[in-house]
């Protein structure tokens, strides 16, 4: 179970996007869902009794999304790189399941005091004396959307894996031996010459007959058959109709706004100019030019030995400023200097050169922001009394429509919708569920004229409501003709260039060069540079390059690449990459990293086989 998950990681992609979910704080653990059986939240992992719903992965999944997103900017995320953000989640879920099962049977537990102590001295949270600021650990889960809950139970987790898995596989040390034959592969190169063939570019010359096309309209009927479709209702719960009908009291919005003052104030800025003394008799000499007239960055320059820049504090609020200069800044008047004035940094003379006014949002408007803020934070807890309320309407026989009505939602509808998430028809503003899993498995597990359970989206809940099922039926071979042409021309290319590839193949065997038998094949030879190892030519996968390592000069290795096809041999050795001290060391860190991870999944996995572990690969879209 376990080693099939870590299986469908092996891309680059895959683990340069666990890299990423492994660094991202956000992602360590999924929200608690609030709404179970309502919202169709099924268990996807398990680990004798310790579960993950499929509610908890794909709240993770988007948060790793939004974080990758926020990172890399506006990037796509193709299947592939979703679906191995996906199993380089559900792999980290059912690791701390292990280890937290592993801990309990084990009696290992951490103190309350340790958790404290770690907290109270990190940097972040400490104020400028030094002491522990419960202000700034507010401010840091707030920007993390955490609660401090969540904070705690992920340290207390991490020092369990650290004493568990971390402790136990730590010290591992490269043998020189195995350092040495490892320096000699990444120093080794070799040259490559290699032929393409593409299945787009073969031409066929002639046309499909009526007997091949009655052949493929039965021998693969089951490509020409109408899948079974639905219609359904819909009634959906938005993510702001919940939040309507959250209730905010006075007292929370109160709360709110004194927690997060900063957010509805701009402080008053005054740009400064500062110059600093080591001694009162030095600022005292300053201050005497200053009121001579003379300006106040020549003095600076000239008395405190200061830059036009180290002396413009810029625009400043008066917390900015040290000790009691701010509020003696902020009480003068506009080109008014002021000083000298003591602190812990020694004597300043300081200028206000120019007053921003502060600002204050309308508390009118200051309040019903916050409302809606904090009516979105009680989203579930909203939600769920919402969807009893609908489901104990649906129980007692009311029908979506005078469901809507009463509640003041809307209902809308889904024509010809098949597995795949293709409709006849749908909302446009609706389209974002035709790739809900859960959506479309809510209208394909009901009988018409049921109503499902309330189904979560990216934008609410919805309950469906079966209107019609049309079942699957085979299509006529007019409609067919068009995909059976298609099928036949692909296939005709495909043997064409297969035929291509084996004349080619069959003569590098028999000692022919590659640039004869390219030749011979109208072929274009491609000669790469000298590559090692972690190099490569022609988008080749790491393995690929490996596996063309281990091949004698010569010899054929032959490449599918989708309907590209790579032919290549290695034509020569060429002279070894010189590596430096700065390679061994990189090349030793990396040996003993990846000795270390080896070493940790296999205890991992040790651990696991004591347990009953279930992973429902197909609810969570990792089935083969």
């Amino acid at each position: 179970m376990i080693t099939k998950l870590r299986k469908a990681q092996d891309s680059w992609a895959a683990k340069a996007i666990l890299i990423l979910t492994a660094l991202s704080f956000m992602s360590l653990f999924g929200v608690s869902g609030y709404i179970n059986s309502a919202a169709g939240n099924r268990t996807v992992i398990k680990v004798n009794d310790r579960k993950i719903s499929q509610f908890d992965i794909n709240q993770q999944l988007d948060r790793e999304i939004r974080t990758a997103q926020k990172i890399f900017g506006d990037v796509e995320i193709t299947d592939e790189i979703r679906n191995a953000m996906l199993a380089g989640l559900v792999q980290r879920d059912l690791n701390s399941m292990i280890v937290e099962e592993t801990a309990a049977k084990n009696k290992v537990s951490v103190s309350d005091t340790l958790i404290r102590n770690i907290i109270f001295s990190q940097v972040q949270f400490l104020d400028e004396n030094g002491k522990f600021s419960r202000e700034r650990l507010k401010y840091f889960l707030s920007s993390s959307n955490w609660s401090e809950q969540q904070y705690v139970d992920t340290i207390r987790q991490d020092l369990k894996k650290q004493y568990l898995v971390q402790n136990p596989v730590s010290g591992f040390n490269v043998p020189s031996v195995l350092k040495k034959y490892a320096a000699a592969a990444e120093a080794q190169r070799k040259v490559f010459k290699y032929v393409t063939v593409n299945d787009n570019d073969v031409t066929v010359d002639r046309e499909i007959s009526d007997d091949e096309i009655k052949q493929y309209y039965d021998d693969f009927s089951i490509e020409f058959t109408d899948p079974e479709t639905r219609d359904a209702e819909f009634l959906l719960l938005s993510i702001d109709d919940v939040a309507a009908h959250a209730v905010i009291s006075e007292e929370e919005i109160d709360q709110y706004y004194k927690e997060n003052l900063n957010q509805f104030v701009t402080p008053e800025t005054r740009n400064v100019l500062q110059m600093v003394f080591a001694s009162e008799q030095d600022a005292a000499a300053a201050k005497k030019a200053l009121d001579a007239g003379e300006d106040f960055y020549k003095v600076a320059r000239e008395k405190a030995g200061q830059t036009d820049e180290e002396t413009n504090l810029e625009y400043v609020a008066e917390d900015m400023l040290i000790g009691e200069t701010g509020s003696a800044v902020f009480a003068a008047q506009n080109n008014e200097t002021v000083g000298p004035l003591q602190s812990d940094l020694g004597w300043h003379l300081m200028k206000v050169t120019d007053i921003k006014a502060g600002s204050k949002q309308d508390e009118a408007k200051a309040r019903k922001t916050i409302a809606q803020t904090l009516a979105k934070e009680k989203v579930y807890e909203t939600a769920y009394d919402l969807i009893n309320q609908i489901e104990d309407k649906i129980g007692a026989g009311s029908s979506l429509d005078e469901i809507a009505a009463q509640m003041g939602l809307a209902t809308y509808r889904v024509k010809g919708l098949n597995e795949a998430g293709d409709a006849a028809s749908l909302p446009g503003a609706h389209t974002g569920l035709l790739t809900n899993n859960d959506f479309i498995d809510a209208v394909f597990s009901y009988n018409q004229g049921e109503i499902s359970q309330a189904v979560e989206t990216d934008d609410g809940f919805v309950f469906v409501k079966i209107d019609a099922i049309t079942d699957s039926h085979p299509q006529e071979m007019e409609k067919a003709l068009p995909k059976i042409r298609k099928m036949w021309q692909e296939n005709e290319k495909a043997a064409i260039a297969q035929e291509i590839i084996n004349d080619v193949i069959h003569d590098l065997d028999s000692g022919d060069s590659m640039d004869d038998v390219a030749g011979r094949y109208n072929l274009k030879v491609t000669t790469t540079e000298p590559l090692s190892r972690s190099e490569n030519f022609a988008e080749l996968g790491q393995p690929q390059m490996l596996e063309l390592f281990n091949e004698t000069a010569g010899t054929p290795k032959l490449i599918n690449l989708g309907n590209r096809h790579i032919i290549a041999v290695a034509d020569r050795d060429a002279d070894a990459r010189q590596l430096s001290d700065q390679d061994m060391e990189i090349l030793t860190r990396r040996l003993n990293l990846d000795l270390t991870q080896q070493a940790a999944s296999a205890l991992i996995d040790s651990y696991g086989k004591n347990y009953d572990v279930r992973v429902k690969y197909r609810l969570l879209g990792l089935a083969d």
